[in-house]
């Protein structure tokens, strides 16, 4: 299968057509195709994510996301059977639930991924084949949690038993009164999930021996020596913002990966497979997927006020209703979304897009999808 994604920036500017001619059947999107629908064996459906979360410090998502989360039919014998399903079940940056979900290492998970997020970033929106052709899993939410933790770990830091101050617990040092045989088994299984950890990271952590200061948007959240005495925490307001940061862009990146499932790209020419990626970026604020610099303004399919979303929610009717089913072409039959839409107009499309959008997300990957938030006023 092609890398995904292949780039953080739009891509070069080149006449946005589409070509219809290739011999290749790049216009018949998969989700037309004759497989059958397949119930996957052992495939587990956190139903809490099609919620919204009741935590204090989450992003809020706007009514219309939360609504067609919660329409989705989470039905197994619907889901898709095609080859990536596995590979990009994940999450290609840390699931926003794991931190939401979670009180005690939340400081521990938010100062981690910040210590990686630029490289992490880089190395997730450039993804490689290996020399197999194949390109590694994305994580699921436990090998993000175990990775991080594992990274707190090797810089010889402890975290907090209770909370993110106060009394310390060593993870690297806690006993086993388990039997031998039980222990070694364990043992096994852990040298299992660690080698499987290591496949899907891939990311060189050898200069992380030891804490270093930690930022968020320019400025000192955590310094190296509040790590290493366990005297540090996360203020609500900038785990609100880590968090939106990681719902928009893994559900920009989501998106990119339903849209190349549908119309794989290596049955493209590489001109095709840049116009078609080049359609998905359109999606969102200056064709950026993911970037590593935090917005100001609030815009894009999360955005708080409809007219903030009015150019983006065109763009996306106009993806979706390439993605065949039945929704595609009632959604290519709508008027353009336009500057002078009205307000109930540009909702009435959004209910149909995004309905649309998490249910296919589903059919194909058997979880819930990250939506867009809000961005948390400044």
């Amino acid at each position: 299968m092609d890398a995904l994604p292949t780039h953080l920036e739009p891509p070069a500017s080149s006449p946005h057509i589409f070509s219809s001619s290739a011999s290749s059947g790049a216009n018949q999107p998969v989700g037309t195709s004759s497989a059958a629908p397949t119930a996957p064996k052992m495939l587990q459906i956190a139903l809490e994510k099609f919620k919204a979360p009741t935590v204090g410090f989450a992003p809020q998502a706007n009514t219309v996301w939360l609504d067609a989360l919660r329409r989705v039919v989470t039905d197994v014998k619907r889901l898709r059977d095609h080859p990536d399903r596995m590979l990009l079940r994940g999450y290609a940056l840390p699931d926003p639930h794991a931190l939401l979900n979670t009180t005690n290492r939340l400081a521990m998970y938010t100062a981690c991924w910040l210590m990686i997020r630029p490289r992490w970033i880089n190395l997730a929106t450039n993804r490689h084949t290996g020399l197999d052709g194949m390109c590694s899993p994305y994580p699921e939410p436990q090998d993000w949690k175990d990775f991080l933790s594992s990274l707190f770990v090797q810089m010889g830091l402890t975290y907090s038993s209770s909370s993110s101050l106060g009394g310390t617990v060593s993870m690297s040092c806690a006993g086993s009164s388990a039997p031998p045989g039980r222990q070694n088994r364990q043992k096994r299984r852990r040298i299992e999930n660690e080698a499987s950890r290591s496949d899907k990271f891939n990311l060189d952590t050898s200069g992380f021996l030891s804490p270093t200061d930690v930022f968020w948007r320019g400025k000192l959240l955590f310094t190296k020596d509040a790590l290493r005495s366990n005297k540090y925490n996360v203020i609500a307001s900038v785990a609100t913002e880590v968090v939106w940061e990681l719902f928009n862009s893994n559900f920009a990146l989501e998106v990119l990966a339903t849209d190349r499932v549908i119309f794989p790209r290596n049955k493209m020419t590489d001109y095709e497979a840049l116009e078609r990626d080049a359609t998905v970026s359109e999606c969102f604020p200056d064709s950026v997927l993911v970037g590593l610099n935090y917005p100001t303004v609030d815009k894009g399919l999360g955005a708080l006020h409809w007219r903030d979303r009015i150019e983006y929610v065109e763009a996306f009717r106009s993806l979706l209703s390439t993605w065949g089913g039945d929704m595609a072409p009632r959604l290519a039959s709508l008027p353009a979304v336009v500057a002078t839409s009205s307000e109930q107009y540009v909702r009435e499309v959004e209910r149909l897009a995004y309905g649309f959008y998490c249910q296919m997300f589903f059919d194909y990957f058997g979880r819930a999808p990250c939506v867009p938030c809000q961005l948390p006023k400044l």
